[in-house]
This record gives C-alpha cells, sequence and structure tokens, in this order.
C-alpha cells in the first residue's frame, strides 16, 4: 500500500509522528515502518488517501461498531456460546483498521434489507498470520 502514496504523502505522514521528512521514498518509507506499528501505520494511510471514507460511506456496507466488553457478555449469553464460538474477521480487514479494532474486540455488523429488515451480525477480531 506504501507504493501507491508519492512522497509528498510519506513526507506528511513522517510530519504527523515527528519523523524526519528527508530523504528519498525508501528511507521515508523505512522509517515508518520502524516507528509506527503496522495497524497503526495501515490506517492513516487509509485515511490520508480518502479510502476510509469511501468505504465507510458506501451504500453497500453496512455498519459496523465495535462493542464493549458488557453488549459482548450480553450476545454471548443470548446465543449460549463463548466469544471464541463468533465468526471471524481478521485484523487486516479494512473496516477493522478504520474502526481501530483490535483482536478479542467483537464488532457488530447492522444490515438493512428491504425484505428482512434489519439484522444483526457479530464478529470476533482475530490477528491475521
Amino acid at each position: 500500500m506504501l507504493s501507491k502514496v508519492s512522497y509528498k504523502e510519506l513526507a506528511k505522514i513522517c510530519g504527523d509522528y515527528e519523523l524526519s521528512k528527508s530523504g528519498k521514498k525508501l528511507d521515508l518509507v523505512k522509517r515508518l515502518v520502524e516507528a509506527v506499528p503496522e495497524e497503526e501505520l495501515s490506517g492513516k494511510i487509509i485515511e490520508f488517501m480518502g479510502i476510509g471514507k469511501k468505504i465507510l460511506e458506501h451504500n453497500t456496507v453496512p455498519t459496523h461498531k465495535i462493542l464493549d466488553p458488557e453488549k459482548v457478555k450480553s450476545v454471548t449469553e443470548k446465543f449460549g456460546i463463548k466469544k471464541w464460538q463468533l465468526p471471524k474477521i481478521t485484523d487486516r480487514d479494512p473496516i477493522v483498521i478504520l474502526l481501530g479494532a483490535r483482536p478479542g474486540n467483537v464488532l457488530e455488523i447492522t444490515r438493512n434489507s428491504e425484505t428482512a429488515g434489519e439484522s444483526k451480525y457479530y464478529r470476533l477480531v482475530i490477528r491475521s498470520n
């Protein structure tokens, strides 16, 4: 993803993290990769490129939100399951990155349909390999 970001944009991101903005594009990439956690950097790049807003506001993308621990307990009790038995979503999913969700978080996904109305789905965020 860094290859699609211009030198000027990389320099701006470096500046946001108070890293040196000088050198070649490869130098900026190395600085960012060494200094910023991967999930945070991915989120920053997606945000910077304006992809995030496009994804979240697209009419086919359902509403996603991170559940608090009390709500997770309520959901698992309702369905008679353990948290680890929920369907999974990886921490590399663009929505997960945009929301800032971490492995172990549970997302509530609300889908609307003309025939079924509102449906809620739950996904456990897991670390990708």
